[in-house]
């Protein structure tokens, strides 16, 4: 007979039940099949009347199942329209208006670094260029016959004559003219390379937005500059590599997978150039094979910036196909006499007078070869202030007390940058690193990255140079310790009648180790995995607020939800039906529906973090706007909050409404859960929790401020690394390329290296 509906109490609730739920449940099923029919009861069908019932329960069923069914297949369909969508062509309009966002973009971070570098003012230092005498690319001839490229628009195409010599200001007709698209920029080292491709970013960026219309815009590419670290050619081809490049960059411009292909079709289609700085910083056997790769592989308009003795090296195994190759010149003494007068007002003091006297009057002289790149000029600019002497430049000696050289006139100028930068200035507060503190972080800083021979230094990788593995116990135990007294807190005000103190504290000890081991074990993955800080945009806020956001996230939760019912219910009713619990139907109708109370709550949850991933982490926005490490910290920070906060946020949730729907309603026993109080109080510590297991090994901050805690003592460098490293970036000792800091010049680093290796071979 089929019995009456009636409600039923959980036996959660009634002190002193001891047996275990489940237990009580499957008893109870041994005798009568249970079929939920509401949340406030159920229906009992003994077996005798099994039979007789089963084609009326199924009636009422299969309409839920079926619903079930249709809404998974609307689901399906969706998600494989969207990925038709992500798979869908790129527009022109929308490949030309992200490359006029890219080219303000990518102005707007070198105005920034021509500052830095003082290209701006004063004026650039006049720099010449030349032809090679060294073998180092292809003929001019052979250079200007090849027509991979038509010259940009309003520019004449280069000829082989006007290839021979030329000052900075040549070098944009020469890149746009060129019909190779191929440039190798060489010099010797600190002869201005990378300032040089800086400024011919900016003009070419000023030529695309000024001097060709709208109609011709497009066919101008926007120039961008990376360098070649971290680059192995064998196993990346070249556009897959620059594509990722450019993600990391200029995220979000080309965020996810559709981003990258975004960024390999504009490069392919000519849209960017790319300038490539460093061929040192690649292992001397792979840079044949990276010239190998770019002469097969690069469609785009590229320049390549290297050293005269490292591109002669690589080039006697392989050759830069169709490139032109210019090398810059040393400065002669005219003009470097010139440009430090122009530096000085109108009466220069008696020390700036003797030398550049000596300069105009004795080319040859060690002090006019020390000061022949535009580095060693503008250290003397920077360093020697109104009133310091540099004409003790003119008087210093050797070891063996003769006239010194050049090489230790220069290096006497480069250790007067460190004195120069950390010492008070009239009218300036007291530096917040003393010349002591700063000289010795500096000095290890540099040996550290030339013996892991690079020249950036990203402070994301820092953790490397400590123990990764004490950095994943220390935050373990921290997290373990947090979690513990929590876990007890939330067990004894949930399970007070039911738990004695002895087990509360036991669970709180065992959730302790689990959340201290999943912490720790994260901490660990973030420190080891080596790839560049996550970002999220600015005013990240408003975009969770878009209606796109909202509908997007909460559809997705929709089907999340719906697949995890079919597929919970699917389980608990095979389960049931093979367990006895009734007929083999019976099980699986309870289980499907069961499993769709259970995926709608799912699906809620799912769908509140799906709008948050979706309107905060990746939001909606057309800027790119690259960061500068600082920059990239607080963003990679801010990130790794608003993770932890939308996990929080999901599992609070979740346990909840688990805990006041009562894990009764969603297994279909029906009856009421354990109260909104306590479920409040539960899901607030189950979000506190995750948010102890999540914040540190969802950024890169946590990681690194605790690795900067632990070099410190080794590396005799502030706690605070990242506020040392801003301050000597302020200072002009540190400059940086995007996230990315660098010394001011790569004979700074090696300097300061080897006064670090000669002071601890020093006898104490």
């Amino acid at each position: 007979m089929l019995a009456t509906a009636a409600p039923w109490t959980s036996p959660w609730l009634s002190p002193g039940y001891e047996q275990n739920f489940w237990d009580a449940a499957l008893d109870a099923a041994a005798d009568e099949v249970t079929i939920v029919m509401g949340p406030g009861g159920v229906v009992r069908l003994d077996r005798a009347s099994h039979a007789k019932d089963l084609l009326g329960q199924l009636e009422k069923a299969w309409p839920i199942v079926a619903s079930v069914v249709g809404v998974i297949g609307t689901g399906i369909t969706a998600l494989w329209a969207r990925r038709k969508r992500a798979r869908a062509p790129v527009t022109v309009h929308e490949l030309e208006k992200l490359a006029d966002q890219l080219a303000k973009d990518v102005e707007n971070q070198w105005i920034r670094g021509a500052t830095e570098r003082g290209l701006l003012r004063p004026m650039p230092i006049p720099v010449r260029w030349q032809r090679p005498k060294a073998s180092i690319a292809v003929r001019a001839a052979d250079a200007v016959a090849s027509m991979q490229f038509e010259p940009l628009p309003g520019l004449a195409a280069m000829e082989e004559e006007r290839l021979k010599e030329g000052q900075l200001d040549d070098l944009h007709e020469l890149y746009g003219g060129l019909t190779s698209g191929r440039l190798v920029i060489a010099g010797a080292p600190g002869s201005g390379k990378s300032s040089a491709a800086v400024l011919l970013i900016l003009a070419a960026l000023r030529y695309r937005r000024e001097s060709v219309s709208e109609t011709d815009r497009p066919q101008v590419p926007v120039p961008v500059m990376f360098t070649l670290q971290g680059w192995d050619p064998v196993t990346e081809p070249t556009e897959v590599w620059l594509a990722e490049r450019l993600r990391q960059t200029y995220y979000p411009l080309f965020a996810g997978r559709r981003g990258i292909r975004i960024a390999r079709d504009m490069l392919t289609g000519g849209r960017i150039a790319v300038l490539l700085d460093g061929l040192d910083e690649i292992p001397e056997d792979l840079q044949p094979v990276a010239l190998e790769a770019l002469s097969q592989q690069a469609t785009f308009r590229l320049v390549l910036l290297t050293r005269s003795d490292e591109i002669a090296t690589a080039a006697a195994n392989a050759l830069l196909l169709d490139a032109m190759a210019i090398e810059l010149q040393d400065i002669d003494a005219d003009s470097a006499a010139a440009y430090l007068t122009s530096t000085q007002p109108d009466s220069p003091s008696q020390g700036w007078q003797k030398l550049i006297s000596r300069l105009r009057q004795k080319p040859g002289s060690p002090v006019a070869q020390a000061l022949n790149s535009p580095l060693m000029l503008t250290l003397v600019r920077d360093t020697y202030r109104p009133r310091d002497d540099p004409g003790e430049l003119l008087r210093r000696r050797n070891a063996a007390g003769r006239p010194a050289s050049a090489n230790v006139i220069a290096d006497h100028i480069l250790d007067r940058v460190l004195p120069a930068a950390y010492t008070r200035r009239p009218g300036e507060p007291e530096p917040r690193y003393s010349l002591q503190i700063a000289q010795d972080a500096l000095e290890r800083i540099a040996t550290r990255m030339d013996k892991d021979g690079i020249r950036d230094l990203q402070w994301w990788h820092i953790p490397a140079w400590g123990q990764a593995a004490a950095r994943a116990i220390t935050t373990g135990l921290v997290a373990g310790l947090m979690a513990g007294p929590l876990a007890s807190l939330g067990a004894k005000h949930v399970f007070r009648p039911y738990l004695p103190p002895l087990q509360l504290l036991l669970f709180g000890v065992g959730a302790g180790v689990l959340v201290g081991l999943v912490t720790g074990t994260g901490v660990f993955s973030v420190a080891s995995r080596f790839k560049s800080p996550r970002r999220i945009a600015q005013h990240w806020w408003r975009h969770a607020f878009r209606r796109r956001a909202l509908r997007t996230g909460l559809a997705f939760g929709l089907r999340i939800g719906l697949l995890a019912g079919l597929t919970i219910g699917l389980g608990m009713g095979l389960g049931l039906a093979t367990d006895g619990y009734g007929s083999p139907m019976d099980g699986l109708v309870t289980g499907l529906v069961a499993g769709l109370k259970t995926g709608l709550v799912t699906g809620l949850v799912t769908g509140i973090i799906a709008w948050l991933v979706t309107g905060i982490i990746r939001p909606e926005t057309d800027t790119a706007s690259p960061l500068d490490p600082l920059a990239s910290w607080r963003s990679d920070r801010a990130f790794g909050f608003v993770v932890t906060v939308v996990a929080a946020l999901g599992i609070g949730l979740s346990v909840g409404l688990v805990a006041g729907l009562g894990p009764d309603l969603l297994i279909g026993l029906g009856g009421p859960g354990i109260g909104a109080r306590t479920a409040i109080v539960a899901g607030l510590i189950a979000a506190l929790e995750v948010g102890i297991m999540v914040w540190p090994s969802s950024s890169y901050t946590w990681s690194s401020s605790f690795a900067f805690a632990q070099i410190a003592r080794s590396y005799r460098t502030p706690v605070r690394l990242m506020r040392f490293l801003e301050d000597a970036r302020s200072r002009n000792v540190l400059r940086t390329v995007g996230p990315i800091y660098q010394f001011r010049h790569a004979r700074l680093q090696d300097r300061l290296a080897k006064r670090e290796s000669a002071a601890a071979t020093r006898p104490q």
